[in-house]
């Protein structure tokens, strides 16, 4: 009895190890499965905030404005001042600017920025090889001086980040990224939201930042409102304290000779009054694309599906009617601060349709823009935002990525508008695959 109580017990006391060390391997299982997803979340989170100001324009506000101020130089470039930030060889180094007081952070004042930034652009605006001044002066807000201003009016998807990266590259600009980007993804077209939307564009483009609460707040947890204007950004990832506010901002803008500004919720009609605003003298370009190719890419935007004034062609071609009958009327009554370019023409002659475009606008065709387009117009680098293109190519892409089948729903959603902005229908798949050339001549005089 024993001996059995004995082989009992041992037998007891092993499928006790038993259980034990398959417990411990559960656990360390369980371990092992939990660190790799969490790795593999952290590793999507890193490739999800790599594009964030293309994808989450409206993603729920749950990070901390300081850490994505401090985390920005990952996308938007920290060591090149002006038209270069995310690198490509435009834009002038960085350290070769004057140095920032060695004071410490909390001992820094708005008007200590301020200073720096006058160094900065003057700088900037200089010819070192012949210390000549490259602005007249007399154009900046805090002088009396009556800045440049240029407003290009467009939609989602249309070729304007390129654009307004090429003013971007001027020295001594202001950008003024897609201001109405807290009236959600819909379209201006009148009340109610004209008025508020005019009273921000009017406010911004005077460097008035009062009265521009939902603006900042949004910004606030929204960093590529401000991170697209490189100058702006440079000073608020040092000096995130003064960033957001108007204190700061309105006296920063006023510094800038040149003020750019691009805008996709607002439709044509409804410049009129910037334009008949003698204080703004500002000059507008209408920026055109054909529907088929901006409607392409918005497929691949998380905030354009289910929203019908991005994704529904019947919309988005009215819209594009509208705006051809506003250009030929304001073509007509401001002959020199209006006019239209088709994404398609300045992407197939970017150097040519880049200097028209400055000579409209009253600005140079600088070394720093002829920088940006040799290095953004030759090949596709990064993911669906970059501005970084076979400028060649990338207007035409839809005739690869659409079928015939959704081409023809767009085609027959724009008859007249696509008839008036001279973009040709395709007829069959075999014309629609076969190099397929939509561009036709187009008048708005």
């Amino acid at each position: 009895m024993e001996k059995v109580a004995g082989t009992v017990g041992h037998t007891s006391s092993n499928s006790h190890a038993v259980r034990e060390r398959m417990s411990r391997r559960k656990n360390l299982a369980g371990l092992v499965a939990a660190t790799v997803v969490c790795i593999v979340l952290l590793y999507a989170s890193q490739r999800y905030t790599s594009n964030s100001y293309g994808t989450e324009y409206f993603r729920p506000r749950e990070r901390p404005a300081n850490l994505r101020m401090l985390n920005s130089h990952k996308y938007y470039g920290s060591r090149t001042y002006g038209g270069a930030a995310g690198g490509g060889g435009a834009g002038t180094a960085y350290d070769t600017y004057p140095p920032m007081s060695t004071a410490h952070n909390s001992t820094i004042s708005i008007e200590d920025v301020l200073n720096y930034q006058r160094a900065l652009i003057s700088a900037e605006c200089t010819d070192s090889s012949y210390g000549e001044r490259k602005l007249p002066d007399g154009l900046t807000p805090e002088t009396g001086g009556k800045p440049t201003r240029s407003l290009i009016i467009t939609t989602w998807r249309s070729g304007s980040t390129f654009l307004g990266d090429i003013l971007n590259a001027l020295p001594g600009n202001y950008y003024h990224y897609e201001p109405l980007l807290d009236f959600d993804i819909v379209q201006i077209r009148g009340p109610p939201n004209d008025s508020v939307a005019l009273h921000n564009l009017r406010h911004l483009l005077h460097c008035d930042y009062s009265e521009m609460e939902n603006y900042l707040e949004f910004g606030r947890t929204h960093n590529y409102l401000f991170s697209h204007n490189t100058r702006l950004w440079q000073q608020c990832v040092r000096f995130p304290q003064f960033c957001y506010e108007p204190r700061f901002l309105g006296p920063f803008c006023r510094l800038f000779p040149r003020q750019s500004m691009k805008v996709v919720r607002l439709r044509a009609a409804l410049v009129t009054p910037l334009l008949e605003d003698e204080s703004l003298n500002v000059r507008v370009v209408l920026l055109i694309r054909d529907p088929r190719g901006s409607m392409q890419s918005r497929k691949h935007r998380v905030w354009c599906p289910g929203r019908p004034d991005c994704d529904d062609p019947s919309t988005v071609c009215s819209d594009m009617q509208l705006d051809y009958e506003a250009a030929i009327e304001l073509s007509q009554r401001f002959p020199q601060r209006f006019r239209v370019v088709r994404y398609e023409d300045l992407s197939l002659n970017p150097y040519k349709m880049t200097k028209e475009i400055l000579q409209f606008y009253g600005l140079p065709y600088h070394p720093e823009v002829k920088m940006f387009l040799d290095t953004h117009t030759k090949q596709d680098v990064g993911g669906v935002s970059s501005t970084y293109r076979d400028s060649k190519s990338a207007p035409f892409h839809w005739t690869k990525d659409l079928t015939y089948d959704e081409v023809k729903i767009i085609q027959d959603s724009c008859v007249a508008a696509m008839r008036s902005w001279g973009y040709r229908n395709a007829t069959s798949e075999r014309e629609l695959y076969d190099n397929f050339n939509p561009l036709l001549p187009y008048s708005v005089s």
